[in-house]
């Protein structure tokens, strides 16, 4: 039996290389290059494009049938740049064994290696995936639809449904595309796009399976990664329900999730998906964000309901639509977020007021300020939009905030207006409104407050302890702004900047101190060169105290803008700061109420200068303005400096003269009596300093080396 056994094996197997071995030979041996020119031209006659076959064409021999195609090209439209529209250096057919049997093919897996595709469209609209021949085939019924894009905008006939399906029977099971570049240039609108692929595997298990796809691509040098799985073959085919879709994946930095379905693929197109997108810190230049939204539209509007807008801690809600219907888009955003702080969004540079350090002798270089570039009207007419923005808590710097912040804005036709921006800021409120036109390219801005309270502005106005700088009482706050301007660049916009900034603050009661959050605070320094002890003189009686800008011609001037009056010291200060280049040049007269030290370095020491830039300033003295000093004491015999009230006061009321030709100009009461002759004095010592300034050059000399030991052995 064994024996018996053995010699059957013997012949089947013999069998089977006698049968085996010529099939094999004829597979191997057959030539399917016989048959290229007859593909190409059933293809030509199919597209009217020239289609080649250059390489070998040939079938693999192992236990999965394969057909090898190398070096397949089809041509482009006449007008087209590329004279290739599709060249592929390897194609591989896999074909299911068993359906063979059955004289049934299906394509098990194509593999596709090295593809190149280049899409173009002319400058007069035409595009060269449309096939003119495709038209008047019988065999194409579904034209040039593009089958999914171009089919959304009409119902496809049943016949049509029928063709797709008999088409889908044909459709591999597994796709790998390797190594393959799409090159996109629309000439008409100028734009340009490249996707170089790495991989990606699209898998159909059957007509009535979900379709799952991985893809790694890179977009404009970009990469883009993920995986989605999709509704079946025959359901989109049918397009009678909602076609599910999921996609996970990455691109640009940005990690995204799609969870919603289509309808109407063949027909009118709607979609509606569950959205997840997180974009790390750093990226773009932005802060860590998190959006969570459903957002549902056609191809004609898309509305989003944001359930939750994740900016590092800080939730917004709301509504945005949008209508693309149009030549140019329309956006519309209600928008809410019960507390948002700016400080969060760069840790590395928080909002917050600090001041450079002061440099009190030496030399400050410029630097441009305003860059020349130019602003971006262009993309303010490409869209119009509507904003409604409610903000609870918005925390501008640590310490400050504002509250219950409203903004209504309209951008259309180039033109941004908005009607209100409204918030509650130190315990007062601020009105503004502000316009914007790209067409004229000009802007204006109105803004004023009422009721603000100094203390209240920030935490560190506020006192919390004896050696604070802060506001005991009083510290009622105006603010008044009226800016307009124009340009093409932000630099020409400041230049033709004009219009009035003024901010007072009322009676009050100062404390002094040191102010933390102010870096080398400015009236620190000023209090020490005038030698106020602070610790002798803790409180400063404010009468007033304002800051007045005169804009105009690229400079803010200040005339005798800058004002402090108190019992215990007053100030004026009168300059300009050039708004383009960033320089200073003020002079700032300062004059206390009761010196004992009468020698001629304490009368230099009231007068000094600010020079140098914002981000680099210099303090140091007033040359001319001590000469005048001089002068004075020699005038009064060296009493100028005795009493409760100096000579030398150019005006009993400085924040009157800083308010000439304001809306405030009869807030503060006219100088009169000691004050107004007091300036008659100081009138007549310019003069004669000016008259005479050479001769007392010398003077000067001496005078400042007596002065500059004094200052350095403090």
């Amino acid at each position: 039996m064994r024996k018996f056994l053995k010699i059957a094996g013997i012949i089947v197997f013999g069998l089977i290389i006698l049968i085996g071995v010529p099939g094999y030979y004829f597979v191997k041996n057959f030539d399917l290059n016989k048959y290229k020119s007859y593909a190409s031209q059933l293809v030509e006659e199919q597209l009217g494009r020239k289609f080649a076959i250059n390489g070998e064409a040939s079938i693999g021999i192992s236990l999965v049938p394969t057909l090898i195609l190398e070096d397949v090209e089809l041509a482009n439209a006449d007008w087209a740049a590329n004279p290739q529209m599709v060249k592929i250096q390897r194609l591989e057919l896999k074909f299911a064994l068993m359906p063979l049997l059955k004289k049934q093919i299906v394509v098990d897996k194509a593999v596709l290696s090295g593809p190149e595709v280049y899409l173009e469209v002319a400058p007069d609209g035409n595009a060269n995936w449309d096939f003119p021949a495709l038209k008047t085939a019988k065999t194409a019924a579904y034209e040039s639809r593009g089958w999914l894009i171009k089919s959304a905008q009409a119902a496809v006939p049943e016949e049509e449904k029928s063709n797709l399906k008999a088409l889908a029977g044909f459709a591999a099971k597994n796709v790998v595309i390797e190594n393959g570049l799409v090159n996109f240039n629309d000439r008409k609108s100028g734009t340009e796009a490249n996707v170089a692929i790495n991989n990606v595997t699209v898998s159909v298990p059957g007509a009535d399976d979900k379709i799952n796809a991985a893809f790694d691509v890179v977009y404009n040098n970009q990469p883009v990664k993920g995986k989605a799985e999709l509704g079946s073959l025959t359901a989109l085919i049918e397009d009678i329900n909602p076609y599910p879709v999921m996609l996970s994946g990455s691109a640009y930095g940005i990690n995204l999730d799609l969870n919603g379905s289509l309808v109407g693929i063949m027909s009118e197109l709607r979609y509606a998906f569950e959205t997840n997108i997180y974009n790390p810190a750093g990226n773009f230049g932005a802060p860590e964000t998190t959006l969570k939204a459903l957002i549902e539209g056609d191809l004609k509007k898309v509305d989003a309901e944001i359930r939750q807008l994740d900016v590092v801690n800080n939730v917004v809600t709301g509504t945005v639509s949008a209508d693309i219907s149009g030549k140019i888009p329309a956006i519309s955003a209600v928008l809410k977020s019960d507390r948002f702080d700016l400080t969060s969004l760069n840790r590395n540079k928080p909002t917050a007021m600090s001041m450079p350090a002061w440099n009190l002798i030496g030399n400050a270089y410029a630097a441009d300020y305003v860059p020349d570039t130019a602003i971006p009207y262009k993309d303010m007419k490409s869209i119009n939009a509507k904003a409604d923005l409610q903000v609870g808590q918005l925390i501008l710097a640590e310490g400050m905030q504002a509250d219950n912040v409203l903004l209504k804005a309209d951008l259309n036709g180039g033109l941004l207006k908005i009607s209100q921006l409204r918030l509650d800021f130190g315990g007062g409120e601020i009105d503004a409104t502000a316009e914007v036109n790209a067409n004229s390219q000009s802007m204006q801005l109105s803004a004023t407050s009422k009721n603000i309270l100094l203390q209240n502005l920030h935490k560190e106005f506020a006192v919390t302890g004896k050696g604070d700088f802060g506001i005991l009482s009083g510290g009622n706050t105006d603010l008044s702004i009226n800016l307009s301007g124009n340009g093409a660049t932000y630099r020409q916009l400041v230049q033709n900047l004009k219009g009035q900034v003024i901010a007072i603050v009322n009676q009050s009661v100062i404390q002094t101190g040191g102010l933390q959050f102010l870096t080398g605070n400015f009236l620190t320094e000023i209090l020490n060169m005038l030698n106020f002890n602070s610790k002798k003189v803790t409180d400063l009686d404010l009468n007033c105290a304002v800051v007045r800008a005169d804009l105009a011609n690229g400079r803010a001037v200040f005339p005798k803008g800058i004002a402090l009056s108190s019992k215990q010291l007053s100030l004026v200060s009168d300059g300009s700061l050039n708004l383009v280049n960033d320089k200073l040049d003020f002079t700032i007269q300062p004059f206390s109420g009761k010196v004992v030290d009468t020698n001629v370095a304490q009368a230099l020491s009231s007068f000094f200068k600010i020079k140098g830039t914002v981000q680099s300033p210099s303090i140091a003295l007033d040359d001319k303005e001590a000469l005048k000093a001089v002068v004075g004491i020699a005038a009064t015999g060296g009493t100028a400096y005795l009493g409760s009230k100096l000579l030398l006061d150019p005006d009993g009321s400085p924040c009157y003269t800083a308010l000439i030709n304001t809306p405030y100009a009869d807030k503060f009461p006219k100088p009169e009596g000691v004050g107004a002759a007091t300036k008659d004095v100081y009138q007549d010592t310019t003069k004669t300093i000016e008259t005479d300034v050479k001769a007392l050059k010398d003077s000067a000399k001496d005078l400042l080396k007596m002065f500059k030991p004094q200052k350095e052995s403090k």
